[in-house]
């Protein structure tokens, strides 16, 4: 059975409200910010910047420095009260579909900050002799090294556009590389007929018994047992804005594949949760203390 409670959640935010779209087209009540015996969907937004750009950008003009170790302490602490929540109201069979949405794509800059400081942060050339006062000095990291700790499971937006399979490919990689789980991957077709989720298909098969850089390909692990006509989501092309997606979403073609999507995302998110569970019967810990 599905899970009687789903949150979104967007950790950084610059301009515009991500949250509120979801809230809009979920009927998710402006007030519902966690999950209680009236309220099963929810959102939020963990940090926000004003200024429409990236976020090592934003933080760095506004002055409104987030640290990594802020960031994923903050998403590990929403995580942890969404899930004793649902428990608590539904009991330990139901548990929460949670849905992070990183901001931009896989190597897109998080938040910048004086506390990001090891050599392996990214950071510009101060301009005076300021130093860690400077923002142009902060560091920030890519979306996937900032999440890494966490281990979550990661579903792919990949690129329905011309060129968008060596984007795709190029982003399925990097989070290869970095150790993460990719469970799926959803492209919305621009309508060219580029053939992108085609190839796709065809190259996630080619790959169940290839490794990559040393690392074993995400759709060759164990935990994810590939069938790329059910892991990777071809979607019908977006109207034109600013239609309303209502209808887009309430067509049949639409309603069929994310149907079987997620009865796939959650087959693999059980499957997930009892090796966590394992885990934790052992004396590890699923997400690493912060």
């Amino acid at each position: 059975a599905a899970s009687p409670a789903t949150h979104y959640i967007k950790p950084l935010q610059c301009g515009g409200s991500d949250e509120g779209w979801v809230r809009r087209h979920a009927e998710i009540p402006s007030n519902a910010t966690g999950v209680s015996p009236t309220s099963t969907h929810s959102a939020q937004t963990l940090f926000r910047w004003e200024m429409a750009a990236s976020p090592h950008l934003a933080s760095r003009v506004e002055k409104s420095p987030v640290s990594d170790e802020k960031v994923v302490k903050s998403l590990a602490d929403a995580l942890t009260t969404m899930e004793d929540k649902c428990v608590e109201n539904f009991g330990m069979a139901m548990q929460p579909s949670i849905l992070v949405e990183t901001a931009g794509g896989v190597l897109s800059p998080s938040s910048a900050s004086p506390d990001n400081s090891l050599t392996t942060h990214a950071r510009g050339v101060p301009s005076s002799d300021e130093g860690g006062s400077d923002p142009l000095s902060w560091g920030w990291s890519t979306q996937a090294d900032l999440y890494q700790p966490l281990g979550l499971p990661a579903v792919l937006v990949g690129d329905g556009r011309l060129g968008g399979i060596s984007c795709t490919l190029s982003a399925l990689e990097s989070l290869a590389v970095r150790g993460y789980d990719v469970h799926g991957i959803v492209v919305v077709d621009d309508g060219g007929g580029y053939g992108n989720v085609a190839a796709l298909r065809e190259y996630a098969a080619s790959q169940s018994s290839s490794h990559v850089r040393g690392q074993e390909f995400p759709f060759a692990r164990q935990s994810y047992q590939v069938d790329p006509m059910d892991s990777i989501l071809s979607l019908p092309p977006l109207p034109p804005e600013p239609e309303p997606l209502t209808s887009w979403y309430q067509s049949a073609e639409v309603e069929k594949g994310l149907d079987a999507f997620e009865d796939r995302l959650e087959y693999l998110w059980n499957k997930e949760r009892g090796r966590e569970d394992q885990l934790l019967s052992e004396g590890y810990f699923t997400l690493p203390p912060v």
